[in-house]
């Protein structure tokens, strides 16, 4: 009886270091590892600061891309080139667009068998008005066919035939003279078309047949339930001239 509570006693001391010992064994295993977390941040921290400075610094391996992207100084000998270069790119864009629009002007011209001067004016007042050159040299060739004199039966004038009263709610300096320009008559017909595209939410088939008959014409036949088409809006956007 003696014997084993000898042994008990030796059992439960023994038992008591080894806890003591797996408890130090991690309290130093968390003090490693809370230390190469530390030496890792310290390296990590060491290393990105190396990068950067590498990055400011070495001339020869840093574009100047780079260096404009990072934030860097520009040494003074490479701003005139930068600006040289930025100028280049602007230029051959500047030129490409123009090149690109040369090509509409020509077809346009070819297609409506018109001078480069009256379709290059047709299109670029057009892209000016957010309007599809397109649609509008439609327009013109169904309204006048490219006649700046001409004359309706009611007075319409013009390339757009718009006539005095309606440029008139468009812009109140509005003349007959002013008109017959073919400039302006353009930008006055386009603001009246898109007038009209506007009052009818985008429907460009009765927003054309509004330019040609008048909103009041084609509200009046709609509200009886009647179709107020009569093939200009399918003429135009159809492009059968």
């Amino acid at each position: 009886m003696h014997s084993t509570s000898v042994w008990n006693e030796i059992d439960r001391k023994t038992q008591i270091r080894l806890r003591g010992a797996r408890l130090r064994t991690r309290g130093l295993t968390k003090l490693l590892t809370r230390s190469s977390n530390i030496l890792f941040g310290f390296v990590a921290v060491a290393l990105s600061a190396s990068v950067v400075h590498w990055l400011y610094q070495s001339p020869v391996t840093t574009s100047t891309e780079v260096k404009i992207h990072i934030g860097g100084a520009i040494p003074d000998a490479e701003v005139p080139l930068i600006a040289e270069a930025r100028a280049m790119r602007r230029t051959a864009l500047a030129h490409s667009v123009q090149v690109e629009s040369d090509r509409d002007v020509g077809r346009f011209a070819d297609r409506f068998n018109i001078d480069w001067d009256l379709a290059r004016l047709v299109n670029s007042i057009s892209e000016s008005e957010n309007m599809d050159p397109n649609l509008i040299f439609n327009v013109i060739q169904v309204e006048s066919q490219f006649n700046t004199r001409a004359v309706g039966s009611v007075g319409e004038i013009g390339l757009m035939q718009v006539r005095p009263e309606t440029a008139l709610t468009i812009d109140p300096g509005a003349t007959v003279e002013k008109l017959f320009d073919p400039a302006y008559n353009i930008r006055i017909g386009i603001k009246h078309l898109k007038d009209q595209l506007h009052f009818f939410r985008g429907d460009l088939r009765l927003a054309l047949l509004a330019y040609n008959r008048g909103r009041g014409t084609i509200n009046s036949l709609l509200s009886v339930g009647l179709d107020p088409s009569n093939g200009y809006a399918a003429k135009i956007m159809s492009g059968s001239m």
